[in-house]
């Protein structure tokens, strides 16, 4: 007899029938809410964004007023106790050549204390600057013009800092037909930094405080002439002729 052989069928299920699990109820719940979290929190973050696009040039604004009243305040009040210790003919000789010419003289060392001392005053008092608050009202954050002061103020606190070049300017104006007021300048170059909880802004101010004047009196020319109200030089000309 003939054995007869055969091999064993395999039948292959649907795909669907693998893996036929479906995920428990409490998987499921904690999807949703993670997904229901993520999208309040992408909410949340586009409305911050928002709010601070909106007001980020009223904030850089004010806190740019704020290192310009600081760096003025304090530069006009070292100026003035300087200006106090320094007197105008220590810092300028008055001289005369043999034709009665009247020639100024600058000193030089003087001069340089001077800056030295304001430089130095400015910039420790730059570093003892404790740290200000920006208060800006909740009803700007409106957008509307008549509710910009309205409301409690949100207070925001920034540290400033800032270094400053000082210089020396002259100015000579006339006084009359034989004087001359030389007045003397300071002149301020503040770069202040100010650091905030968001940003970082720069702002340069300038300042310029008179420290010195003085009325220089020269000698009285022959002929003087007010050619004010002439519109061309001929009729200049005419006149002199």
């Amino acid at each position: 007899m003939y054995k007869i052989y055969s091999r064993k069928r395999f039948i292959l299920k649907p795909f669907s029938t693998i893996n036929s699990k479906k995920p428990s109820p409490q998987k499921t719940r904690q999807k949703k809410k993670l997904i229901i979290l993520l999208t309040i929190l992408t909410i949340i973050a586009i409305i911050i964004r928002a709010v601070l696009n909106y007001i980020e040039p009223i904030f850089e604004a004010m806190c740019e007023e704020k290192v310009k009243s600081i760096a003025t305040i304090i530069t006009n009040q070292q100026s003035t106790i300087v200006m106090n210790t320094f007197k105008y003919e220590e810092l300028y000789t008055i001289e005369k050549d043999e034709t009665g010419n009247t020639l100024i003289r600058a000193n030089v060392v003087p001069i340089n204390n001077l800056i030295s001392d304001l430089t130095e005053r400015i910039q420790n008092e730059f570093n003892k600057v404790e740290e200000p608050e920006i208060t800006i009202p909740v009803g700007a954050l409106s957008g509307l013009y008549f509710l910009s002061g309205a409301g409690p103020n949100i207070s925001i606190k920034i540290s400033v800092t800032g270094t400053v070049d000082t210089d020396i300017k002259s100015e000579f104006i006339a006084q009359g037909i034989n004087q001359t007021l030389h007045r003397v300048y300071v002149v301020f170059d503040c770069n202040m930094k100010i650091i905030t909880p968001t940003k970082t802004y720069e702002k340069q101010v300038l300042n310029q405080v008179i420290i010195a004047e003085n009325v220089i009196v020269g000698n009285i020319p022959d002929s003087y002439y007010n050619l004010e109200g002439f519109s061309s030089p001929g009729e200049t000309l005419d006149l002199i002729h």
